[in-house]
C-alpha cells in the first residue's frame, strides 16, 4: 500500500429497482448507443443525397432506395435500446432481489441472491463519475457500476478520497 492510498472497508446494500438498472446500463453503453446515433444520421444523409442526385439526373424520385435506407437509419437508431430492453428483462432474477455493495482497499464487489462479482482497484484502469455511479473500467470494459445515492455522505468522501489517490477520478468536481 503506497502512502497515498487509504484503508477504506464501505458497505451498502441497495434496494431493487429497475428504472436504476436501465439508466446503469445507459450509462455503461453511451458509446454504443453514440456510434449508432452516428450511423443512422449517415444513413439518413446518404438517403438525402440518393434522393437529390436521383432527381437532378434520372428525374425521378427513388421510392424504394429512400424507404431502404431510411428504415435502416430507423433500425440503427433503434436497435441498441431493443438490445438493452431484451438483456434487462433477460436477468429478472438479478433485479428482483436487493445488491449488497462491499468496497476494500483490494477490491470493489457486488452480491445479491444470483451471485457475487468483484473487480480488484489494480485492474481497475479508470472510473467514470456521473451524478448517479461510478463505472469501473477494466481494459476498457466496464466492470461493476456502483450507485453514489445510497451511499452515505461520509462513505461518498472515503470513496471518492480513496480513488482520487489511485488516481481513478480528478480532485474536484464542480457541481455549482
Amino acid at each position: 500500500m503506497t502512502p497515498t492510498e487509504t484503508r477504506i472497508r464501505v458497505e451498502f446494500t441497495v434496494p431493487p429497482n429497475r428504472a436504476e438498472q436501465r439508466r446503469a446500463y445507459k450509462i455503461v453503453h453511451r458509446v454504443l448507443f453514440r456510434i449508432f446515433f452516428w450511423f443512422a444520421i449517415g444513413l439518413a444523409a446518404l438517403a438525402f443525397a440518393d434522393v437529390v442526385l436521383a432527381v437532378t439526373l434520372l428525374h425521378r424520385i427513388p421510392i424504394v432506395d429512400l424507404a431502404l435506407l431510411l428504415v435502416l437509419a430507423l433500425w440503427a437508431v433503434t436497435f441498441p435500446r431493443r438490445c438493452g430492453s431484451r438483456r434487462l428483462r433477460a436477468a429478472p432474477r438479478y433485479f428482483a432481489n436487493p445488491v449488497t455493495f462491499e468496497i476494500s482497499e483490494v477490491e470493489a464487489g457486488e452480491t445479491s441472491a444470483v451471485g457475487h462479482l468483484s473487480v480488484r482497484w489494480a485492474a481497475v484502469t479508470s472510473v467514470v463519475e456521473t451524478s448517479e455511479f461510478w463505472v469501473l473500467y477494466a481494459d476498457r470494459t466496464a466492470r461493476l457500476v456502483l450507485p453514489r445515492r445510497h451511499l452515505t455522505a461520509t462513505d461518498e468522501a472515503t470513496v471518492r478520497e480513496f480513488m482520487v489517490g489511485r488516481g481513478l477520478v480528478p480532485e474536484q468536481t464542480s457541481e455549482a
